[in-house]
């Protein structure tokens, strides 16, 4: 699961790097793994995998490594599907209860509870669709949803479900544009 995980992130990085097309392979996988868009993922993925093979403490000790190296912070528990992409990481915070296939979060982004929720309700943090864009600097808090190909606009505080296909912006964040 982990590999295939760390594959499909690195393919939609190499498509994303104008490489459309290209298959994962172990030695693009260690070729890549230390470029600052691809080393943050590989932390945060081994860091679920400790935490999902009953192993806590490596799980939060990799979740720490990530906040101390790369200015990221994601939680172990938070269900990530496969293709995440982060084009830059410093000041991220990742604490969303679940985050589809193909999700891009730029710099500064918040998923997380409205309130202090120190015990990971995930009924409290958003739930990301596949195929969405989260603009740098946006807030996305509460246990609220996003559908599939949702755009979030840079800085936004977004505190509603949006339905898929909308495009969000503003403070308190509202719909702007919706392809349906």
């Amino acid at each position: 699961m982990l590999k295939s995980l760390l594959y499909a992130d690195l393919e939609r990085q190499l498509e994303l790097g104008g490489q459309p097309g290209a298959q994962a392979s172990l030695s693009r996988l260690l070729k890549r793994l230390l470029h600052p868009r691809f080393l943050p993922i590989a932390i945060c993925r081994t860091s679920r995998a400790a935490l999902l093979t009953g192993i806590p403490a490596v799980a939060h000790l990799l979740s720490y490594l990530n906040l101390v190296l790369f200015g990221i912070e994601i939680s172990p528990r938070c269900a990530i599907g496969p293709g995440i992409f982060f084009p830059h990481t410093s000041g991220t915070v990742i604490g969303a209860s679940k985050i589809g296939r193909n999700v891009t979060i730029f710099q500064g982004v918040t998923l997380g509870a409205r309130q202090m929720d120190m015990y990971f309700d995930p009924a409290l943090r958003p739930e990301i669709g596949d195929y969405v864009v989260v603009g740098a600097g946006a807030k996305v808090l509460g246990g609220i949803s996003l559908g599939d190909n949702v755009r979030v606009g840079a800085n936004s505080v977004l505190l509603r479900s949006v339905p898929a296909n909308a495009t969000v912006a503003g403070i308190p964040a509202r719909e702007v544009h919706s392809s349906e």
